[in-house]
């Protein structure tokens, strides 16, 4: 087992403490909370991801020492202690900052019974005030994972917004995302940094390079059907859910979206997308613009803005997100992209659950410049092929 650095707030109360809770150290800890995130995918019962932090922040980092705040921080942990059971998992935070719990099988109404006692006794030990001190992080960080389809997700969001509404900085809640269980190392970040650089200069780069062609296209989209917009915006959905305005050349009618619902039983993804070969909404110059992906052009745009990136999976629409299995939403854990495997491996030929497991393959490669330059010299190769775009 390896040396854990443990912080002394945290060494003082579990000494005290005869916890029937293994305490893993935090690499272990990261393990068990993917498994736990894994296995609500297959069994649909949801849990609850609380990080307790040993300190108080201010805006310059760490606070200076406060006796209120470790008495706040002592009564609020050994709460928490007295809700453990022994299914429940117990470690340390990376850095040594905090406690990890995973409490299995519980809701938001387990939550809200731990954040009423905990202000309950503050408020008996005349600590209550402490809670109006905003903090650079919450002492409680609660995170939600259900397992359930994006479907039965759909009242969560809110129920999110109006418990953080409530508890001012002291306590917030997320629903989790993988992102928050794939603790990167600092070499990853930087891969992070490096890469959204390259997106931001190289789509600039382009959109002045490509500037005749976009005036082309704008031109023709303009003369083709000129009853619509050139430019079709669409709401997209971006990275853990947030949702953004994706910019594309129309390559359909104006009524393409009505005729949608006549043609779903033509539908030929097998899955939540719609695609088919010889779609009648999209009028002549269309089909051109998105043989050689054209139509994609402005959504350098959307990258430079930060929607999206130049690799990452395509963002879905939010219809087609409602109908995901829990284990279709880690494609979202990540920025999305104009190209990322799948648009090279077939493009519209590839099924759904195909496209969804090749997507998910991408996201465990943790952002390896080497791969993103390989997808795209191969979307490059595609792109002039025309194949599989429909």
């Amino acid at each position: 087992m390896e040396q854990e650095s443990v912080n002394p707030a945290i060494g003082s109360i579990l000494d005290e403490q005869k916890l029937k809770n293994i305490v893993y150290p935090a690499r272990l800890f990261r393990t068990r909370l993917n498994e736990e995130f894994l296995r609500a995918n297959r069994t649909r019962k949801p849990f609850l991801y609380i990080k307790m932090y040993a300190h108080q922040y201010d805006f310059f980092g760490w606070g200076s020492p406060s006796k209120t705040v470790e008495n706040t921080w002592r009564i609020s942990i050994l709460t928490m202690f007295s809700h453990l059971r022994f299914i429940d998992v117990m470690g340390y935070l990376s850095d040594a900052s905090g406690l990890g719990i995973i409490l299995l099988n519980s809701d938001l109404s387990t939550l809200e019974s731990i954040r009423k006692e905990i202000l309950h006794k503050l408020n008996d030990a005349g600590l209550i005030q402490t809670l109006r001190i905003n903090p650079k992080r919450p002492i409680f960080e609660a995170y939600f994972y259900t397992g359930y389809q994006e479907k039965d997700n759909l009242e969560l969001a809110d129920k999110i917004k109006d418990f953080n509404s409530t508890n001012g900085r002291f306590f917030s809640l997320e629903r989790l995302n993988l992102d928050h269980i794939w603790e990167h190392p600092h070499k990853i970040r930087y891969r992070h940094v490096i890469k959204r650089l390259v997106d931001v200069s190289c789509s600039s780069l382009a959109l002045i390079v490509l500037s005749p062609l976009l005036l082309f296209c704008a031109l023709a989209v303009k003369i083709s059907d000129h009853k619509g917009p050139v430019i079709f915006k669409q709401t997209r959905v971006g990275k853990n859910g947030r949702l953004f305005t994706m910019y594309k050349f129309r390559s359909m009618y104006v009524d393409a979206e009505e005729r949608k619902k006549e043609l779903m039983a033509q539908n030929e993804t097998g899955g939540k997308t719609f695609k088919m070969k010889n779609d009648p909404r999209i009028y002549p110059f269309g089909r051109v613009l998105r043989k050689f992906s054209l139509d994609e052009l402005p959504q350098l745009v959307n990258i430079i803005k930060g929607d999206m990136s130049i690799v990452g999976p395509r963002p879905p629409i939010p219809s087609e997100v409602e109908e995901y299995e829990p284990w279709h939403r880690m494609r979202l854990s990540v920025t999305p992209g104009l190209t990322c495997i799948w648009q090279v491996s077939g493009r519209s030929n590839i099924s759904f659950e195909g496209q969804m497991r090749l997507d998910n393959d991408y996201i465990r490669r943790d952002g390896k410049l080497g791969e993103d330059l390989k997808l795209i010299l191969k979307t490059f190769k595609v792109v002039f092929k025309g194949e599989g775009a429909y």
